[in-house]
């Protein structure tokens, strides 16, 4: 299998098996305002090595998956404003024979953290599934559709300010500009390929003063603020939160509960609305994207039809 991340300022390639094991893994940095040319240079050069690699060992690479911010939106991505029959001519030139889906990224950790992690992961039922890392999106999870039909939305770009902090998207006041991990990285202090380095303990033994733990405080609110909307227009039992906030003492992630109270129609009430938080695995990109191959790859039959298949090569 093959998973392909643009995620964390950074375009991610992973070759694994169904199990969701990274055997090989490059991240080439990219820009957040990465614009289609440039993206199509580093995704030629990123394959270059890839095949370099499986060529070597004799893997047959047999699916692949790349995930992408904003994908799908009927109305355009204003985060990356490619050309979606341009990118697709491309991916299909630089990897012939190659099945490869594109979904959007934050169906993508849906998946992962709903299937591929069902041990931390508690929740079962229709819900909504929130990630706050570089971006701020939501995924309602249908439990009766195969995942390709859980329908994404972009909540980070929610304006909650009014000619506030400038978005990647264009706009200023988007609740992404002041709670992702961008935000985040100003707030403490720890540039953004530290915390991608430390990972989900980026913030262990770090010494974060009251002014700090305010602000993260108050960007946790916004986060409650702007679910309570979100929940106003489309009403779920519950709700599973994956991001930096899972990371923060349960004192202060009760932010996230004040902004429910202020938003949310009647308010917080945990008899009609369960809420709870995961760890957001933090720079593990793009072992998402590969368990989204995987998913792909077996929905498809084809691991039907590798098991009646003769004995062959090293496939992944």
């Amino acid at each position: 299998m093959l998973g392909i991340e643009l995620s964390n300022s950074r375009l991610s390639f992973g070759v694994g098996n169904l199990g969701g094991t990274l055997d090989y893994v490059e991240r080439m940095p990219a820009s957040p305002n990465l614009d289609q040319d440039e993206f199509e240079r580093l995704f030629a050069a990123s394959t270059v090595a890839l095949r370099e690699w499986t060529d070597a060992r004799g893997v047959d690479l047999r699916q692949a998956a790349m995930s992408i911010p904003g994908y799908g939106r009927e109305a355009g991505n204003p985060i990356f404003p490619w050309d979606m029959a341009r990118l697709k001519r491309f991916l299909g030139k630089v990897l012939p024979r190659l099945p490869l889906t594109l979904t959007n990224s934050v169906v993508a950790q849906a998946a992962f953290n709903r299937y591929a992690m069902p041990s931390t992961y508690g929740v079962e039922g229709d819900h909504l599934f929130l990630f706050v890392g570089h971006g701020v999106a939501g995924v309602i999870v249908n439990e009766a559709e195969p995942i390709d039909a859980f329908s994404p939305f972009e909540m980070g770009h929610m304006v909650i300010e009014r000619d506030g902090l400038l978005c990647r998207c264009g706009h200023r006041g988007c609740l992404e500009a002041y709670t992702s991990l961008r935000a985040v990285s100003t707030i403490i202090g720890v540039p953004g390929n530290e915390i991608l380095a430390r990972g989900d303990r980026f913030l262990d033994a770090l010494e974060v003063d009251d002014v700090a733990r305010d602000m993260l405080r108050e960007r946790q609110f916004l986060i409650g603020l702007a679910l309570g909307n979100a929940l106003n227009l489309h009403p779920v039992p519950a709700v599973v939160i994956s991001g930096w906030p899972s990371l923060t003492p349960g004192s202060d992630r009760s932010a996230i509960f004040d902004g429910l109270n202020q938003s949310l129609l009647g308010g917080y009430d945990e008899g009609r609305l369960s809420l709870s938080f995961i760890a957001p695995s933090i720079g593990n990109d793009p072992k998402a994207a590969l368990s989204y191959a995987a998913y792909c790859f077996v929905s498809g039959g084809g691991l039907e039809a590798a098991r009646d298949a003769p004995a062959m090569e090293e496939t992944t």
